[in-house]
């Protein structure tokens, strides 16, 4: 019973430094329902809703402690939310099931929505429902833009998601199978894995990963650009998982901004 106690009672304080960090950089914090969950959600809204809504999701936090699944996966460390604060368009970071301390003690929480399958339907189906909310009405479209496995996330969303103009992976494991091999991690059974399921090319698709990446690294994740369409995969010399990414983060909104116009405009001249 302890054990199951532990499992369950995410600690209290767990969404406090994500709104004291939202308080500091004039981002705000509120709660939407997704499909059967509550998700936390920071926003930075921009002057004008003209552009696209930049949406930004966190690698897989803290889902293991030791042998047993962890009491709260909330990250530590986030890095997707200090990108989004070097984004200065119209931003919105949206948590996942039950991290943050969502629906902690709604008995809707169990591990297996933070270990096995993390990348699972039901977590995808509750954040596309909250980044439906948040585009509709006053976005046209939507970039997807995830750190870790937020980018396994952003790219299982991609087809579940209206309007969606662009994707950017920053360190990906979008080969789950063959990065759980890697690192003799048990299969993440329940999960999706983005290697075998075919995408739309025409929507295009940044896949960042660092050269010196030794979470993901780059041999468990290559091949994923080579066998789907409409992805240009870019290799960073010098890139870890986390660094160094927010130093260069201007720099790839700008081409990635280039890029997805230049899609936009040959697939408009491709239907003329």
């Amino acid at each position: 019973m302890a054990v199951l106690f532990a499992l369950f009672a995410a600690p209290a304080c767990a969404p406090y430094s994500i709104t004291d960090y939202a308080a500091r950089h004039e981002m705000t914090v509120r709660q939407l329902e997704g499909d059967g969950f509550e998700h936390l959600v920071v926003e930075r809204p921009a002057a004008s809703s003209s552009g696209s809504l930049h949406i930004y999701i966190e690698g897989d936090g803290i889902p293991w402690a030791g042998n047993l699944p962890s009491a709260d996966p909330t990250p530590r460390d986030m890095l997707a939310i200090r990108l989004m604060d070097a984004d200065h368009g119209t931003v919105a970071y949206v948590g996942r099931p039950c991290y943050f301390g969502m629906d902690a003690s709604s008995g809707r929480c169990h591990p297996s929505l933070w270990t096995s399958q993390r990348y699972g339907a039901e977590v995808v189906r509750s954040m596309a429902a909250v980044i439906a909310q948040l585009r509709s009405p006053s976005y046209a479209d939507v970039v997807l833009i995830g750190h870790s496995g937020g980018g396994v996330l952003a790219v299982l969303l991609e087809s579940e998601v209206e309007g969606v103009k662009g994707v950017i992976t920053v360190g990906a494991n979008l080969d789950v199978d063959t990065w759980t091999r890697h690192h003799g991690y048990d299969s993440l059974d329940g999960s999706i894995n983005p290697m075998t399921r075919p995408r739309n090319g025409d929507i295009p698709h940044l896949q960042y990963i660092g050269v010196d990446d030794d979470i993901v690294p780059p041999a468990t994740a290559v091949a994923y650009a080579s066998l789907h369409p409409g992805v240009e995969l870019i290799e960073k010399p010098g890139f870890g998982h986390v660094c160094c990414w927010e130093r260069a983060w201007p720099e790839i909104l700008r081409d990635a901004a280039d890029h997805f116009a230049s899609a936009v405009s040959k697939e408009t001249k491709r239907y003329r």
